[in-house]
């Protein structure tokens, strides 16, 4: 009979091996924008204009168009304690934010795209983009790490699924799907 300790250790040893295999860098069919942001703190996807990302940090609130990559500065009008923002130029919009203070950012997308974090080595931290339904511990070739860093504060994908923001507290990287 195996020992608890002994299953859990081989266990480790065949997810480390797996992560091993999966590559990193931009799925294909997707770019990256990469921008520097000091202090984040929260990040949360318009669910109407899906293109457009509000950014809290501590330099302020600011919305991303991530089909352009153009920011806009806007005044801070967030609440922490139900996780929602708002900006002038999404209108009436309340938007969902996710970052140090809870929350969460959508996880799939409608094409069956999904994003995983795994921490074997805490407090580092990968999110891992699954194309297709794909399964990172049973096709870990097909899977790529978009993220391998620390403090990740949020991401997840947008409403429309073109868009994943991942945000750390001094990073915010966005991939946008490419149009073939």
């Amino acid at each position: 009979m195996y020992d608890i300790e002994d299953r859990e250790k081989a266990n480790r040893n065949r997810l480390l091996h797996l992560i091993s295999k999966i590559p990193e860098g931009v799925p294909d069919g997707w770019g990256k924008m990469e921008f520097g942001v000091g202090g984040l703190m929260y990040l949360g996807f318009s669910d109407v204009h899906t293109e457009k990302l509000i950014s809290i940090s501590s330099q302020g609130q600011r919305i991303i168009n991530c089909k352009t990559g153009e920011k806009t500065y806007c005044d801070e009008n967030y609440d922490e304690e139900d996780l929602v923002a708002f900006a002038e130029e999404l209108g009436e919009e309340m938007v969902s934010i996710a970052g140090e203070g809870g929350g969460g950012l959508r996880k799939y997308s409608k094409d069956g795209n999904i994003l995983e974090m795994v921490a074997p080595f805490w407090p580092k931290q990968k999110v891992i983009f699954m194309p297709s339904w794909n399964i990172w511990h049973l096709n870990p070739e097909k899977c790529t790490i978009i993220y391998d860093s620390y403090e990740l504060k949020a991401f997840g994908f947008s409403k429309c699924g073109n868009y994943i923001a991942v945000g750390d507290s001094a990073d915010l990287n966005i991939f946008k799907k490419i149009s073939k």
